[in-house]
């Protein structure tokens, strides 16, 4: 006791004690602090060093603190960590990870992500959930290899809470508008980057104004440049006659899809949609619209008002690409006699334009490079594979075949798993994956439930079944079998470890005594 903060019986209680609940429950104050207080590893370090801090600890703010310091610190000073990870302002480091200028934020907008890139692997940039990328930084430390299971857990949901609530707050200063300026929105001088689109700078957006209801929608950053837009179409009618307000596709400064979500959100907020494009994959189809509370518009039958003539300037149309031009109408399924999805610039130009290949043709594909949107002559599309995850084509250097399923994906949009070292097209084939070869390959802990990578990380105990009147062998995981013995559920007899004993004799069922004669 005299290593700790508290002085006696007493003040341990008062920190520990058990708490009785109205169900008739009981539960330990502090549980994973006092877990990591009765390490014994960190005793013995305190005493070896001389330096009590981390055994004065009373608070589980104060350990997540005084530990996280710890983890960055021995990362520090570890020279086979060469790599730095900079996450919500602290830099940890690792033997195989590191982070670019996004600093751990997914371009895609998902908040319980980190983006990172694997160093051993063509510097490759994947995403992990933030609960697993931080336990995977904290063991590859050797302070947090020497941490309780329960403070790792704990510390790994800690940083999961905090990382969405951090890269949410995120967004870029910006300012929103909702207009008729067609022209910035399609202009590449006043649009910021690289927004992947077909008609920037083509002179197309008069179609805008004089052919539909429509507003132009654009986030500015704060040197007054466009770094997000869409179209809204402001009356949008369903098969009942009821009238929507819908979001087109959205596009965004090198096709950052933080951005596209942040527009969306901007345009919700400020009530200006009832629905929108789906964000991200899949958004090319014209029956992805989603309400403002992203229930599938799916099965709606949309339509607007469209008043254009043959030689009217069109503009490319996602979503309502079929014109009756007699009934004046333009839909999302299918019911007109010309299609607006050409890049041409009027309904009499009988040619399209490839511009993949740089050359006219009769009849156009959009096609992805590198993530860039194309139009390709739809009879010479040779270079790109059909991903049927994405609904699009994709150039086959960017794409691969995930080891798990045999189907295509971007590759750029692939999860890495540190467990089986290969890429596959999402968190499902990768979950698959690493659960089959850890059947083959770790080692099973039947009291977990669970596969761990080292044979060391498993032992065994005998468990009493009672319908059979004896014991048989089951594995357990050593974390789990040192903190059973711990809490006084699990006996250990001439270095062998049961779960239930005889409560009469105080010893394993059959066991007997032999006393010896002097």
């Amino acid at each position: 006791m005299l290593y700790y903060k508290f002085k006696n019986h007493e003040e341990f209680k008062e920190l520990f004690g058990i708490v009785k609940h109205g169900n008739g429950n009981e539960s330990r104050k502090n549980k994973i602090l006092l877990h990591f207080l009765k390490d014994r590893r960190l005793l013995h370090e305190a005493a070896v060093s001389g330096n009590y801090l981390l055994l004065h600890i009373s608070d589980m703010a104060t350990m997540k603190n005084l530990v996280t310091e710890k983890i960055i610190r021995s990362g520090d000073e570890n020279r086979s960590l060469p790599y730095v990870i900079d996450l919500m302002g602290k830099r940890y480091y690792s033997s195989t990870y590191s982070t670019d200028d996004n600093k751990g934020l997914c371009e895609d907008g998902d908040t319980k992500a980190v983006r990172y890139i694997n160093m051993e692997n063509g510097e490759r940039v994947f995403k992990m959930k933030a609960g697993k990328f931080y336990r995977h930084l904290i063991q590859e430390t050797d302070f947090g290899r020497k941490l309780p299971q329960q403070v790792v857990t704990f510390l790994c949901e800690e940083f999961a809470g905090e990382w969405q609530s951090y890269t949410m707050g995120q967004l870029p200063k910006n300012k929103l508008h909702v207009d008729k300026d067609f022209g910035r929105i399609y202009s590449s001088k006043y649009c910021k980057g690289n927004f992947g689109s077909c008609m920037v700078d083509r002179d197309h957006h008069y179609f805008y104004l004089n052919a539909v209801n429509a507003s132009a929608a654009y986030l500015e950053d704060e040197e007054g440049k466009v770094i997000s837009r869409c179209v809204i179409f402001n009356e949008v009618k369903d098969e009942e006659g009821n009238v929507w307000r819908l979001a087109e596709r959205q596009y965004a400064s090198e096709e950052n899809e933080i951005l596209k979500r942040a527009l969306v959100e901007a345009l919700i907020a400020g009530n200006y949609i009832d629905g929108y494009k789906k964000v991200g994959a899949g958004c090319g189809d014209a029956r992805t619209f989603v309400d403002i509370h992203g229930n599938s518009l799916a099965g709606k039958r949309f339509s607007i008002d469209c008043n254009l003539d043959q030689e009217d300037t069109l503009s490319y149309q996602d979503s309502f690409k079929w014109y009756d031009m007699g009934k004046r109408k333009a839909d999302n399924y299918g019911n007109g006699e010309y299609g607006l999805d050409t890049t041409n610039s009027t309904l009499e130009d009988d040619l399209c334009y490839d511009d993949y290949h740089d050359y006219s043709c009769r009849d156009t594909t959009r096609v992805f490079v590198e993530g860039r949107e194309y139009y390709c002559d739809s009879d010479n599309l040779d270079d790109f594979i059909w991903v049927e995850r994405e609904d699009e084509y994709h150039h086959r250097d960017d794409v691969q075949k995930c080891p798990e399923c045999g189907e295509y994906y971007v590759a750029a949009r692939g999860q890495y798993s540190d467990i089986t070292e290969e890429t596959y097209c999402d968190d499902e084939c990768c979950g698959n994956a690493e659960a089959g070869y850890k059947q083959e390959n770790w080692y099973y802990s039947y009291y977990d439930g669970e596969y761990y990578e080292s044979e060391d990380d498993i032992t065994t105990y005998l468990e009493w079944n009672s319908a059979l009147g004896d014991y048989e062998e089951r594995t357990i995981s050593e974390a789990s079998l040192q903190r059973l013995l711990q809490d006084g559920k699990m006996y250990g007899f001439e270095n062998t470890f049961f779960d239930d004993i005889d409560s009469g004799s105080n010893l394993p069922y059959g066991y007997k005594l032999i006393k010896t004669v002097a």
